[in-house]
This record gives C-alpha cells, sequence and structure tokens, in this order.
C-alpha cells in the first residue's frame, strides 16, 4: 500500500485571481540562511540551522528541549461530561503510539520540538491511504516547505525529489512558533544571527589557535648586518619546523646571530574564558534553557533545593510552551481528534518528587475521609502490580476521579 500527501502537483503554485496572497519573510528556500543585519551577504558568512547545530551551546540547547519532550508520554483523552476519560484504542491512539513504520512517538516529539527551536516552524504531514484516512505522521523538513497565504487560507508548498506539489490545512498541520505576521514562526537563529556568530568565531578561534598558535610566541631579534633575504629565510625555516601542532615547543638551533626574546600570551590575558562564558549564557538565554541543564558553570553552589528549583524552573518555562502548542495543534485538528477528543503530555515524567515526599503526599491521598485515590491508583502509580489481597476501598472513595 502506498501512503502519499493529496493535494495538487504543480511547478509553480498560483493564486486565483482577486485572492489574497501573501508569501513569508522568509521564503522555503534549500536551506534557510540568515545574514549580520546590516551587511552585504557576499562579505561575510551565512548562519543557518544546520551550522549553528555545530555549535556545542546551540547542540546542547536543543538537544536538552527535545530530548525532554521526547520523554514525555503523549495521552489521548475524551471530554465526558465535566470530567475526561483516557482513549487508549481507536485510530489516533494508534498513530500517536506508532506515527509511521520505525518512527515512535519520541522521535516524532523530539524532531518536532527541534524543528520549532532551529527554524521557528514545524511541520507534521498527514499521509492518507487510498481510501482517504490518515494512516501515517511525519515531520516534514522546514526548509522544504513554503507557506503563503491564498483566499484567507495558508497553502503550503512542499518541494520533493518529484517536484512541487501544494497542499492545504488538511494534509499539513502547522505548527509555528513565536509569530509577528501570523504566518511563520520566528526563528532563534534568524532573530538571533549575531549571537550565533560569535560564538562560533569563538569556536573557531580555539580551533585556529591549537593548530596552529594564534599568539606571538616570541621575537628572535638579528644583528643589523644579516640582510632581509637571510631574515626572511630564517622565518620560513622558523615557520615550517615549528609552526602547528606537530612542531609546536621544539627547541630552536640556527647559526645566524641573533637574540630570541620569549613572549607570554595567554587565552586568559585575551579574556577568551570570560567571553566563552559570555558566549555561553548567551546561547542559553536565546532558547530559554538553565546554564545548569546544559552542563554549564552557574557561579553558585549544587544543592538538593536550587536544582529542583531548577529543574521547575526548565519544565515550567522552557519545555512546556512548546508542549502546549504541540498539544493545541494536534487537538484541533479535525482529522486527529474529532468528537471531544484531545491529546495532553504527561508532566508527571519530568516532575515525579522524591520518594518521601510522594509518600507524604499519597498518605493523604488516601485519607479515609478526605483522600481521592486509591491503593490500586498508588500501586499503579509506583509502577507496582495490583494487590490481589488488598481490601476494597471505602464507599466514599469508590470511582473518585
Amino acid at each position: 500500500m502506498r501512503f502519499r500527501l493529496t493535494g495538487s502537483r504543480t511547478a509553480d503554485a498560483a493564486a486565483p485571481d482577486g485572492s489574497e496572497n501573501r508569501a513569508p519573510s522568509q521564503d522555503g528556500a534549500e536551506d534557510r540562511a540568515y545574514y549580520w543585519p546590516g551587511l552585504n551577504p557576499a562579505q561575510q558568512h551565512v548562519v543557518t540551522p544546520d551550522m549553528a547545530m555545530r555549535i556545542a551551546d546551540v547542540y546542547a540547547c536543543v538537544r536538552c528541549l527535545s530530548d525532554a519532550a521526547a520523554s514525555l508520554p503523549l495521552h489521548l483523552y475524551r471530554h465526558d461530561g465535566e470530567s475526561r476519560r483516557r482513549v487508549t484504542s481507536g485510530r489516533t491512539a494508534g498513530l500517536l503510539d506508532r506515527p509511521a513504520p520505525s518512527v515512535t512517538q519520541a522521535n516524532l516529539i523530539g524532531q518536532l520540538v527541534a524543528h520549532l527551536n532551529l527554524h521557528g516552524d514545524a511541520f507534521l504531514g498527514k499521509f492518507r491511504s487510498p481510501d482517504g484516512t490518515v494512516d501515517q505522521l511525519a515531520a516534514l523538513p522546514p526548509s522544504m516547505v513554503e507557506v503563503r497565504l491564498v483566499g484567507g487560507e495558508p497553502e503550503y508548498t512542499l518541494t520533493s525529489e518529484g517536484g512541487k506539489s501544494t497542499h492545504g490545512p488538511r494534509d499539513i498541520l502547522h505548527i509555528r512558533a513565536l509569530a509577528t505576521d501570523g504566518l511563520c514562526g520566528l526563528s532563534p537563529i534568524a532573530q538571533c544571527a549575531a549571537a550565533m556568530r560569535m560564538a562560533r568565531g569563538a569556536a573557531d578561534f580555539m580551533d585556529a589557535y591549537l593548530r596552529n598558535g594564534a599568539r606571538l610566541a616570541g621575537i628572535y631579534a638579528v644583528e643589523p648586518r644579516v640582510t632581509e633575504a637571510q631574515t626572511k629565510d630564517l622565518q620560513d625555516v622558523f615557520e615550517g619546523r615549528h609552526q602547528g601542532v606537530p612542531n609546536m615547543h621544539k627547541v630552536m638551533i640556527t647559526n645566524t646571530p641573533g637574540q630570541w626574546q620569549p613572549m607570554s600570551s595567554t587565552l586568559g590575558d585575551m579574556e577568551f574564558v570570560e567571553q566563552r562564558r559570555l558566549s555561553t549564557a548567551e546561547i542559553a538565554r536565546i532558547f530559554r534553557v538553565p546554564l545548569r541543564m546544559i552542563g554549564a558553570p552557574t557561579g553558585d553552589s549544587q544543592t538538593y533545593a536550587n536544582v529542583e528549583s531548577t529543574q521547575i524552573e526548565f519544565v515550567t518555562h522552557s519545555l512546556r510552551p512548546w508542549l502546549v502548542l504541540i498539544e493545541q495543534a494536534i487537538s484541533q485538528d479535525p482529522d486527529l481528534c474529532p468528537g471531544g477528543l484531545f491529546v495532553e503530555f504527561l508532566l508527571d515524567a519530568l516532575l515525579r518528587a522524591d520518594s518521601q515526599t510522594r509518600a507524604t503526599v499519597y498518605t493523604a491521598a488516601l485519607n479515609p475521609d478526605t483522600g481521592w485515590m486509591t491503593r490500586a491508583e498508588v500501586r499503579a502509580l509506583e509502577n507496582l502490580p495490583p494487590d490481589d489481597n488488598a481490601p476494597a476501598p471505602p464507599a466514599s472513595t469508590q470511582g473518585a476521579v
């Protein structure tokens, strides 16, 4: 069985006469590239999402958010009056558990969060079987999708090996980050290209420092009777024998009269270490990730209280906004969540308290008069098997939600 996205295939999509056509400020090029503002692109290095991911701090932030989101279960629920009931079977539940062959829910969610942080947009393709039902879900590379507003509805032009095809919201679920035009999300790489360039420059400098020696090791002062040609020959011999990692710190022997004057200049003298810390903090601020979450020094001592506070801060302010975007986009899609269905991430996997705190909460939850849980529910939360010899719950707690 062959699955496909519906929609028309065209060489160049054109809007109907009289309709509103609006293209995004960042078109669907082969790979979106952003430049320093106010400078000639031909005179500087471009900053692309792929290039940004080669920066250690960017990679650490994106992976931290992507891995954390991928570790959270995404459950399907149905509104049942004023309460809700979890749905574990059916087409949508099956799609969430196994979006496509060889693709897990963790793979899909992690990829969507990575696309949002790098491109500002994430596109979820709904692939249908011949009978029209959605049987597979896949994250589409944002660099392959161009978004336009045609007749009041978004139109997506997908560029692939087979050419170009146009699609609507029926085929592609668009999840956007912070947007100013209501059409495309703003990419952190585009908005903060200067910070990305500074971080990349620091990495390139350190690489050059280690490979070639980025400082002047010393001055060899020759006597006045040495000619300019002899001086140049001496310099060529010196650089050929002593420059680079394999040749650094070797002993110099020459028959040319002169005097060697060593020079000292460390990375600390050039404030490189401080600049490196500033760059790391800048990147972490862009992605709103606490420094401790990416292994960067914070300047304070590590205690249980501040580690727990950092974890709560990360889940609440760094991760949860991305999860809400994904939840609402999937829940509002009529193909995936019809008839009162909605999805929600289970944050308990990241906010699980220590054993003493959980014991205190469970004691209050099992209180015969004011509790809200049963022993079976507590055992399920602790991944324990059912207790066949457990007494029946009191009448006041049976059927509690």
